[in-house]
């Protein structure tokens, strides 16, 4: 049996789904069409692995015990909105995260282990973001880059790093549901922000 997994940090916080909430009603965005994520998914992709046999889970448990054995939990910001695409045509709402300098070894670690079990997946650099929206259709380019000027350095403040997961990915009449297949919780005490 087939299960189409990724491997993400999940990513809560309300202050930031306030901010989020409020844009769906900014005048900015009032004739744009955007499928808006639901806060629950929201989360950092680290890896996509696709469809994997079943019996691949304990494995990729191991790689991720493996790789975040000694990260501690940490406190970092959500700041500033992008679009993934380009401007002219955007397809993703995202926000970013300011440092992420505690997870860099154990990403490269499980890209490395990843690699060496003979998992298939796009192995890039770590733009840590959280996809808000989902871009259908613009009706005014000038107001959207307009609200994205307006919010590309904002912050919207902290969030706790806390665990890493194994997520199975099935889709449904309303979109993706992420479902835990496991969770590595960070060690230790928070770090200061």
């Amino acid at each position: 049996m087939m299960k189409r997994l990724f491997i993400g940090i999940p990513i809560v916080s309300e202050i930031v789904v306030q901010s989020v909430k409020s844009w769906k009603t900014d005048q900015l965005l009032k004739n744009d069409q955007l499928n808006w994520v639901n806060p629950e998914n929201w989360h950092i992709t680290l890896f996509f692995l696709g469809n994997q046999p079943k019996s691949a889970i304990t494995l990729l448990q191991q790689i991720i015990e493996e790789s975040f054995y000694s990260v501690p939990f940490f406190n970092t910001l959500v700041t500033g909105a992008g679009v993934f695409l380009r401007k002219r045509d955007p397809k993703v709402l995202w926000l970013g995260l300011d440092n992420i300098a505690l997870l860099l070894t154990a990403y490269t670690r499980m890209g490395d282990l990843l690699q060496q079990n003979r998992f298939a997946f796009d192995y890039k650099p770590l733009k840590p973001h959280l996809t808000v929206a989902r871009i259908k259709n613009l009706q005014h380019n000038a107001s959207f880059e307009s609200f994205l000027s307006q919010n590309q350095r904002y912050s919207f403040g902290p969030v706790g790093i806390n665990s890493v997961v194994l997520y199975e990915s099935t889709l449904n009449f309303n979109g993706s549901v992420y479902n835990p297949l496991f969770v590595k919780l960070l060690a230790h005490e928070p770090t200061e922000y």
